[in-house]
């Protein structure tokens, strides 16, 4: 079978995770993906996580600070359908490989950059480094940790999102190209994917909602609290919906909580710290009695939600990795022998490839150079050249019948790039309407709402008319579900045999958890983050970004499928699993190898060595995040101390006692302005300084918009900005608005569409956005 995007090449540049797993999203895909590296290499090689993020990839050696190897980038860049650009700010206008430079060679070229902190406001040239990231947007203080004071975060959630977004982009853009015949420039940064995952509309979200005056917030301490068993593991509950927490509550022979009348409003809030503090103290001794699989056991019959921690090596080995093909063993040029997570997305009829591995520096030179070289300039004509200032997905129609955030949210990012969705709800709305409101804002944008209740033969007659006409069908309802509604993939499928039909599940279709309800915490504690997150020998941490990783390799994974069937003419099925998207998240960690391990945050929460690490000054904290000699050089000469290669303990110590001696704000001052990447790592918490920092709000991290329910108020603005045109800052509308224009398109009168409204098939019950 021919791949998603076989055909394609695209040349990747700059060192990090954003850059290297946007290019291996492609690369799994079938395209040609040359990483253009400096004779030195990239700065990753060595690690793990090179293994993974560069694996089917090649590898070019082209000095672009050489006159020489510049001319034959740009004679590559004739020649390619994409570049994917990760430099730090004004270098690739430096080296003469910018997009406007790109662009007047080759108007069809698709150009995707990626920065740290977006292209305006203050901040915008401080260096794109994960913790530096982290540490601005106020990450770093939002998670509790073993002490006090921010805590280093290990993750590379924001480079991961950046990664799949460029991706997504890019894809867009190949897309939009058909139509237009000409490439254009994307743009996304690490702190415009950042606010993918925490970051509402400023008036709270699940895990910052004020609680009631007298009453006491418990929800991530109770239903979603990391309760320790029997043989000395963890569990991560995730059992805050009532039938959940009573089945709970009642395994544990603690069903006199239920009645208690002082805890009616369990287990959101409670009366009184004491009596929340005793809550927790009796549901862990009763967690204790058993072992993590006793429990596991009794949660998969009993459907109670809860889910082990794994290491993420261990996560590869389990069989909802193994039975769902996500477990991959590759023979490394590095590391030899390797397990690796697989594949992103599972394609009936164009599969991925995981593999080759990554490439050794420079390997691959000679041959693109002769390759690409010989063939003609100019891509081949595009299938009709129209001007426009349409977003790239302007002829893209989604149908978004999900539940909550993960699924639905993958739509969203699609709307960004132009996308039409139509969000298919039952008569009582998706239920992320009513349990998270200002999430389900965030979540919903751009997208129109049609009521159609699936249970009825005219309700699902009205489906079928939609998918004829879709481009897109996505779900996330577990095994069983789609069958009885009569949405399944065979059933879909025979209605539109040229639509993607989209499965995106939290355990996948198989394994003994396939039938598991899954929820945020779920891939955080299976897929090894909440381990990686808490620290050497600590007890493993509650991170709750499951939702928003998921949604983004989602988003990545359709637009590879849709390719495909636009290419090929045929549909096919995909499936996606928020475990495996995690698991990309955590691949440094993850990979099984003998070859040198990836790093480890110190117990304390400080960070991985003395060059990248968390220090106290004299009225708060610093993050140093130094990778490069020339940055530790410049951190020795500014401190007037002699600083090895090797960071040492020792070298940590003496850091320590130096930078206590003066203010975060006056180190970061003069070590930025040494070159040295670093900053305050205690201004503010995460969701004030995304919503409401200046920077945020200039470069379009933050944007102000209307909503009904809330009036004006500060939201995330979107994730990818594309030189076609702009992304329109659309509300969240209300449950059904879009019903009667949207069967007014299929034909229907206004006759035809009162009585659907009046016996119920179209008839929205309760409120569409609770204010």
């Amino acid at each position: 079978m021919a791949t998603a995007l076989e055909g394609l090449r695209v040349l990747e540049l700059g060192s990090g995770a954003a850059a290297g797993i946007a290019g291996m999203v492609l690369a799994e895909n079938g395209a040609e993906v040359v990483k253009v590296e400096a004779p030195q290499g990239d700065r990753d090689r060595g690690r793990p996580r090179f293994a993974v993020w560069h694996r089917a990839k090649k590898s070019a050696v082209l000095n672009l600070a050489d006159a020489n190897d510049r001319d034959r980038f740009l004679e590559l860049a004739r020649r390619a359908d994409g570049v994917i650009e990760a430099f730090r700010p004004s270098v690739a206008t430096r080296f003469g490989v910018d997009y406007d430079t790109l662009n007047r060679l080759n108007d069809q070229l698709v150009y995707a950059s990626v920065t740290g902190f977006g292209e305006t406001g203050p901040w915008q040239d401080l260096p794109g480094y994960e913790q530096i990231v982290a540490a601005k947007s106020g990450r770093m203080t939002t998670y509790e940790g073993v002490r006090p004071g921010p805590v280093f975060t290990p993750v590379p959630i924001a480079s991961y999102g950046a990664g799949m977004l460029a991706a997504v982009g890019l894809m867009a853009g190949i897309w939009g190209r058909q139509r237009t015949g000409k490439g254009q420039r994307v743009h996304t940064s690490l702190l415009h994917a950042l606010s993918v995952y925490d970051m509402t509309s400023g008036h709270g979200n699940r895990t910052h909602l004020p609680p009631e005056p007298g009453r006491v917030y418990g929800v991530m301490r109770v239903p979603f609290m990391t309760a320790p068993t029997k043989d000395g593991r963890f569990i991560q509950m995730c059992s805050r919906q009532a039938h959940h927490y009573h089945r709970w509550l009642a395994e544990l022979r603690l069903e006199a909580l239920l009645d208690d009348p002082e805890l009616a409003n369990a287990p959101d809030l409670w009366p009184s710290e004491e009596r929340l503090a005793e809550t927790i103290e009796a549901i862990q001794a009763g967690m204790e009695e058993r072992t993590a699989e006793e429990w596991m056991d009794v949660f998969s019959a009993k459907d109670i939600g809860g889910d082990p921690f794994l290491t993420p090596q261990e996560f590869l080995d389990h069989p909802q990795c193994t039975d769902n093909d996500r477990r991959q063993e590759i023979l490394d040029l590095e590391f030899g022998e390797t397990v690796q997570i697989g594949p992103l997305g599972l394609y009936s009829n164009a599969p991925s490839v995981v593999g080759p591995p990554a490439p050794r520096l420079g390997e691959h030179t000679d041959e693109v150079l002769t390759s690409w070289l010989s063939t003609p300039c100019l891509i081949g004509p595009a299938e009709r050249t129209v001007p426009t200032a349409e977003l790239p997905l302007a002829d893209v129609t989604i149908l978004d019948v999900g539940y909550f955030y993960a699924c639905p949210f993958a739509a969203t990012l699609l709307a960004e790039a132009g996308a039409r969705v139509i969000k298919v709800e039952p008569p009582t709305g998706d239920p992320g309407r009513r349990n998270w409101i200002t999430d389900y804002v965030k979540s919903q944008v751009g997208k129109e709402s049609i009521v159609l209740d699936l249970k009825t033969p005219e309700g699902l007659d009205i489906l079928y008319r939609l998918v004829d006409q879709a481009d897109v069908f996505l779900h996330n309802f577990r095994p069983g579900t789609p069958e009885r509604l009569g949405i399944d993939a065979d059933t879909v499928l025979a209605r539109n045999p040229a639509l993607l039909y989209v499965y995106a599940s939290c355990f996948g279709s198989r394994g003994p958890w396939a039938h598991k309800a899954g929820f945020h915490s779920s891939p955080n504690a299976i897929a090894g983050a909440g381990v990686v997150e808490s620290g050497d020998q600590n007890p493993p941490r509650n991170r709750t970004y499951g939702d928003p990783t998921a949604a983004l390799a989602t988003a990545a994974a359709i637009m590879a499928g849709v390719l495909a069937c636009r290419r090929t003419g045929r549909g096919q099925k995909l499936e996606t699993t928020m475990l495996t998207a995690t698991a990309y998240a955590v691949a440094e960690w993850g990979i099984q190898h003998k070859g040198a391990e990836a790093p480890v945050v110190d117990a304390g929460q400080f960070g991985y060595h003395a060059y990248q690490r968390l220090y106290e000054t004299n009225d708060g904290w610093l993050v140093l995040d130094v990778h490069r000699d020339q940055e530790r050089q410049a951190l020795g000469a500014v401190l007037d101390a002699e600083l090895p290669q090797k960071p040492t303990p020792e070298v940590a110590t003496k850091l320590a006692e130096i930078l206590a001696g003066d203010s975060a704000e006056a180190w970061e001052t003069r070590l930025l302005a040494a070159g040295v990447p670093a900053t305050q790592a205690d201004r503010g918490d995460f969701l004030n300084n995304m919503l409401h920092e200046d920077h945020m709000r200039l470069c379009g991290v933050a944007v102000e918009a209307s909503q009904d329910g809330l009036g004006r108020y500060w939201r995330a603005g979107p994730t990818m900005q594309f030189s076609s045109g702009p992304t329109p800052l659309a509300p969240a509308l209300s449950l059904g608005w879009a019903t009667a224009s949207i069967l007014s398109e299929l034909g229907m009168d206004d006759r035809e569409i009162a009585r659907l409204h009046d016996t119920g098939v179209t008839r929205p019950i309760g409120h569409g956005l609770p204010s």
